[in-house]
């Protein structure tokens, strides 16, 4: 009941209202230690480049917590969750496509820095695998209304910040402020370039110094092109900040650590999974569940079951190629066409050895994501084998199974003679704009996207042979 009380007063007392407006105002960062911050809210993405026509969303759970106040700064765990909607459906997403838990630091500007060093640079072809944006680098000294400062971003322009005025979010009067950053074509389009442009649009309460409210809009535009092709969305709100202490924050700051360090000897591991063996494994998984028997469940248990996947990978002899594994990649690139497919690394389901798609790299490759429990699969697997038989040595098939099932996919596999490799696909929607199955992809010899195809018509398959064949003449 106490720490009950406790946390509601906390509550009441970060979201009052400021007392009035004033001329001008210091936006630093105020953390204290056990403070997490909660937002949530949805990324969009409109594509309309080329001929490609789709709009997909995903759900947003950002959470940052503060775990020491060490002036100047607060070093901070920022877990990033990222949810799949079905197609036109408005209701929460029950997939999660991606989770990302990282530690990091806010200094007294604002600034956030990876403990793995650098910063979180916003992508500009998907969304953030971590989502920092509640957190805008500001100056030290107090700002009044249409005051510009610069934030500097490493191999870009900089991200120029304006003060706007005052408006209130929810129960809270915020200075808001809007940020502009585009590449040096932007104004002038050129035939040999991609343009974009970022516009951030920022509430910050000043008692707090991070954000109540957050939007992002980039849009980018394809060369020779006046119009934009593509328009990522992101939008959250602060819905909590509430701070833990005693055991609660115990349970918090232990299960954080916990993930961090047994994630980082199962990533030193698995480049070298076939000769430490299943053993080395054990240990990782056995020092996990002891943590899930002992500590009650936080909102980063789902960071945990990340690490168990890549462990339960690692103890099957699963290798990275090139000593690389997902957890610690970069943000994901999201498919476009025209543009580079997006590389992966997922499991090979006939040999369950892991494979990323650069390896088949050098001739034209079509993808095939499919749901093996559906006689729609069933025809779209058929056609793929047909593709494969009539083009032995210069069409790569690939199929990518949106199951669980492994035992299914390879009995069916059996089942249709298929000589084509299958993959895991269910990792790989978030990048691939999988909102539903089937999906057909053709990319070239470079790898470079020059078809794409959702759901299944008495066209489909001519579209993806004509595709194919343009592939193959531009080879030779």
């Amino acid at each position: 009941m106490v720490p009950t009380l406790y946390l509601f007063a906390c509550a009441l007392a970060i979201g009052q209202p400021t007392p009035a407006d004033a001329p001008e105002w210091q936006l630093q960062p105020r953390l204290s230690r056990g403070q997490e911050l909660v937002y949530r809210g949805r990324y969009t993405e409109e594509n309309t480049s080329q001929g490609v026509q789709f709009v997909r969303g995903y759900d947003l759970e950002a959470r940052f917590f503060a775990l020491e106040v060490t002036r100047p700064g607060v070093d901070l765990a920022a877990l990033t969750v990222w949810k799949g909607r079905s197609s036109g459906d408005e209701k929460a997403g029950q997939d999660i496509n991606s989770v990302r838990l990282e530690l990091g630091r806010v200094d007294d500007k604002g600034r956030m820095t990876s403990n793995r060093g650098g910063v979180w640079s916003v992508p500009l072809d998907g969304p953030p695998a971590v989502e920092c944006g509640a957190f805008v680098e500001v100056p030290h000294v107090r700002v009044g209304q249409e005051q510009t400062w610069d934030a500097h971003d490493a191999g870009r322009p900089p991200l120029t910040w304006r003060v706007v005025g005052v408006e209130q979010v929810n129960t809270t009067r915020c200075v808001k402020l809007i940020g502009t950053q585009q590449s040096d074509d932007w104004d002038a389009p050129r035939a040999d370039r991609t343009a974009w442009r970022r516009r951030d649009t920022v509430w910050i309460a000043p008692h707090a110094g991070f954000a109540s409210k957050v939007e992002r809009i980039i849009e980018r535009r394809e060369p020779a092109r006046r119009e934009p092709g593509q328009r990522l969305v992101v939008k959250y709100e602060l819905e909590s900040s509430l701070q833990y202490p005693g055991r609660l924050y115990e349970d918090r700051r232990l299960e954080i650590q916990t993930i961090q360090t047994v994630r980082d000897k199962v990533t030193a591991l698995l480049p070298k999974a076939h000769e430490v063996g299943a053993g080395a494994f054990d240990a990782a998984l056995t020092q996990l569940r002891r943590h899930t028997e002992s500590v009650p469940p936080t909102p980063y248990r789902d960071a945990l079951r990340n690490v168990q996947r890549l462990a339960e990978a690692g103890k099957r002899g699963e290798t990275p190629p090139d000593g690389d594994v997902e957890e610690s990649s970069p943000a994901p690139r999201v498919i476009g066409l025209g543009k580079p497919a997006p590389d992966f690394l997922t499991t090979d389901l006939t040999n369950r050895q892991s494979t990323r798609l650069r390896r088949w790299i050098g001739q034209p490759i079509l993808l095939v994501f499919y749901n093996p429990t559906t006689e729609l699969g069933v025809e779209v697997l058929r056609f793929a084998q047909k593709i494969s038989e009539a083009n032995p040595n210069s069409v790569t098939v690939i199929g990518l199974a949106c199951s669980d099932d492994s035992d299914r996919v390879l009995q069916q596999r059996e089942r249709l003679k298929l000589d084509f490799p299958i993959l895991s696909g269910s990792g790989l929607k978030l990048s691939y704009a999988v909102e539903t199955t089937p999906k057909l992809i053709v990319l070239d010899a470079a790898g470079i996207v020059q078809g794409s195809y959702l759901g299944w018509g008495p066209e489909t398959p001519a579209n993806v042979t004509d595709d194919l064949e343009r592939c193959k003449a531009a080879k030779k």
